[in-house]
């Protein structure tokens, strides 16, 4: 499974793992010792992934509309779209 990790200087460690299926994201995983408010949208933003073409202006699209929804702390959005993209390359 391809991923990626990250140490955001002066924040937290980020981890994406991804699965895809015939140029989609079939799953993603986005781990760390950071936080997330609410916890439960870090997941809602794993599970709109799910489906989504595996292209960096996808992912990108997708991650952004969370911007209001899901707050990192220690780290960004831009930093998981950032990883995500990463670890699409290694597919």
């Amino acid at each position: 499974m391809p991923a990626a990790l990250k140490k955001v200087p002066g924040g937290k460690t980020i981890k994406v793992e991804i699965w895809t299926k015939e140029g989609r994201i079939d799953k993603v995983l986005i781990s760390g010792d950071f936080f997330a408010y609410p916890p439960e949208a870090l997941e809602e933003l794993e599970g709109a992934l799910v489906g989504v073409e595996a292209s960096p202006d996808a992912v990108r699209r997708v991650v952004k509309a969370f911007k209001g929804k899901l707050k990192v702390v220690g780290a960004s959005l831009d930093d998981i779209a950032e990883l995500v993209v990463q670890a699409l390359r290694e597919v």
